[in-house]
């Protein structure tokens, strides 16, 4: 989510400047230090895309057969819950062209919801860009095993190539990823206590929407307490560094992170563009899940599942426990799993009668967010291929207070 050399996609008088970032890749953080990069991000900031991880061809294929390994065994545990073939018949044949129209529709919709977090976090970034990173970045991880590696690279070649710094950019990924993933967290424990409270849920999920609000409250508070307080991060760095080498030992792996460095690298990325965006973020990154949840909910209405047999907390939930489930099980898209969860969450409680409606709805929602992102992807990808009228030299702008500067006026500005 096979890239091309990223020296094809810039100006040809900055092919210097290229070639000093493929001998010395460094980055420079807010507080203007230079810090020794790590393999993946040494790979963004060559001329070249990283290559996909494991590198090794022999791992690489035992990657794709395991990924997709398991994503043809959640397929046959998904259709394998219908009783009988007249069943399976039955969940596709409740699907109409109308509703696949609406779906389409909705796909396209839940992808732009994504786009203003983007440029939100990278000022000067047009929401045509953000559209077309987004969207090609989208289309790789959908269908590439490890694809994420290759997503993350595309996305810094892009970002670079409309002249964005490595800092900005890296700035950019940790914290919309970041967000992202507490939104997310936020909204699972949330709607899990609701559907606790209805009594929806199975015996003993009480006392996991109780686990799971006390972690993600314990998070939100860590993390608060990280980005106001730099000695606060130094401290819980050291702190999880020996609590990491400790269980490295027990297990007798020697290559671990170097949390102590990390921690307060991970504020300086943070601090200094969440000072001035993170209202206007977290509204973004919420209306983008929910959009995401809403698009789930309609494909179960319009499968004449209602309120009174699957609430909006449970769709909620279990739009929440697939996105966790994805992220463990590193398969393309999460296809397969998020099936099987979306399938096993919604359908709890239901008579066996309503399971092809439910399948029915989780191959219309799938077919909106998984489907429709590819040929777009596809198209976007290609046309940043082909169209160099909006490249800008690399390194042309730097952020600062919020607002994108040319980088000459930044280095003026900060010297």
């Amino acid at each position: 989510m096979a890239p091309a050399n990223y020296s094809d996609h810039v100006v040809s008088t900055h092919e210097s400047s290229a070639r000093q970032a493929r001998s010395r890749p460094r980055v420079v953080d807010t507080d203007c230090r230079r810090i020794k990069q790590k393999d993946q991000v040494a790979a963004v900031s060559s001329p070249s895309l990283p290559k996909d991880r494991p590198r090794g061809v022999m791992r690489r294929i035992m990657s794709g057969v395991l990924s997709y390994g398991v994503v043809i065994f959640a397929l046959w545990y998904l259709f394998s819950q219908l009783n009988s073939s007249d069943q399976s018949a039955q969940a596709l044949a409740l699907i109409t062209w109308i509703q696949l129209v609406v779906v389409v529709v909705l796909g396209v919709v839940n992808l732009a919801t994504n786009w203003p977090p983007i440029v939100i976090a990278l000022p000067g970034l047009r929401v045509r860009e953000a559209a077309v990173t987004n969207t090609a970045s989208a289309a790789l991880s959908n269908t590439v095993p490890e694809g994420g590696a290759v997503a993350t690279g595309l996305n810094f070649a892009m970002l670079r190539s409309w002249g964005f710094s490595l800092a900005d950019i890296t700035s950019e990924v940790v914290v919309t990823g970041t967000w992202s993933q507490m939104t997310k967290y936020i909204l699972l424990s949330l709607s899990l206590s609701v559907v606790v409270l209805q009594g929806d849920a199975p015996e003993g999920t009480g006392w996991v929407a109780l686990i799971l609000f006390v972690l993600v409250v314990v998070a939100v508070v860590v993390l608060a307490l990280i980005l106001r307080s730099h000695a606060f991060a130094i401290k819980i760095g050291a702190w999880s560094d020996r609590l990491l080498r400790w269980l490295a030992h027990l297990v007798r792996r020697t290559k671990v992170p170097d949390l102590a460095a990390e921690v307060p690298r991970f504020r300086t990325l943070m601090v200094g563009l969440l000072t001035w965006c993170w209202a206007r973020l977290t509204l973004a990154m919420l209306i983008s899940q929910l959009t995401a949840a809403f698009v789930l909910g309609v494909c179960c209405r319009m499968q004449g599942l209602d309120e009174s047999t699957i609430s909006w907390a449970m769709i909620l939930t279990a739009f929440g426990t697939a996105t966790f489930a994805a992220l463990l099980v590193p398969v393309p898209g999460g296809i397969g799993i998020v099936e099987v969860v979306l399938v096993a969450v919604l359908s709890y409680g239901l008579p066996a009668s309503d399971l092809p409606a439910v399948t029915a709805a989780v191959i219309l929602y799938r077919i909106a967010t998984f489907l429709v992102p590819i040929p777009i992807g596809l198209v976007t990808y290609l046309y940043w291929r082909k169209s160099k009228a909006w490249r800008r030299p690399v390194d042309s702008q730097r952020i600062v207070d919020g607002k994108a500067v040319p980088a000459v006026s930044a280095e003026a500005a900060g010297g």
